[in-house]
């Protein structure tokens, strides 16, 4: 049986090889994990995990920073979008939740593409969305499959190392760009003169 650091370290190994079909889901950790514990009920964990981690969410919420930096950069005339492993309900759950979905014109979801990440289909999507042109947009991320999407998509990518994945690993991926916070975007923003 593979165990979920082991699982982890394929997924790397995967996508650094440029072998990976697909990412590694957190809440395929967490089944992993259960199976390791002999619980075998896949189903029942992902759903239990999917309800602690959204009640988690709920509490936290996301954060004067993230709200400041979503009013600053729509503002400054930013189009805005999200391409997330997250299901269209919890998605536009936690959106309407935490008061965000006005800062958003576009919401890419699984369900919406026939292929998702690292396919740049998703980021296509959103891009169609926006009207503009890939080289007009950038992509943000966490992990190695945002970035291989968004540079084959045809955009500049933004490696944010905050999730499983480190530096190196977003700049193996592609990463034009790698931000340790999301309160640099608004300087990286500017470089960048897409403004």
């Amino acid at each position: 049986m593979v165990t979920a650091c082991e699982a982890l370290e394929l997924a790397r190994n995967q996508i650094r090889t440029g072998e990976a079909r697909e990412t590694i889901k957190i809440s395929g950790i967490a089944v992993s994990l259960a199976r390791e514990k002999g619980l075998e009920r896949d189903d029942e964990v992902r759903a239990r995990f999917f309800e602690k981690l959204d009640a988690k969410m709920d509490e936290t919420g996301p954060g004067n920073d993230l709200v400041k930096l979503l009013e600053q950069l729509k503002q400054k005339g930013f189009i805005l979008g999200i391409v997330t492993f997250v299901r269209k309900t919890r998605l536009t759950r936690r959106l309407d939740m935490w008061k965000l979905e006005d800062y958003f014109q576009s919401a890419i979801t699984p369900e919406q593409v026939q292929e998702f990440k690292p396919s740049p289909q998703p980021y296509l999507k959103a891009i169609e969305d926006f009207h503009l042109a890939p080289k007009e947009c950038l992509v943000i991320g966490d992990e190695p499959v945002d970035m291989l999407g968004g540079k084959r998509a045809g955009t500049r990518t933004i490696g944010l190392p905050q999730g499983f994945y480190s530096r190196e690993e977003l700049e193996e991926a592609g990463a034009d760009s790698i931000i340790t916070s999301l309160n640099a975007l608004p300087s990286i923003l500017s470089s960048e003169h897409l403004q």
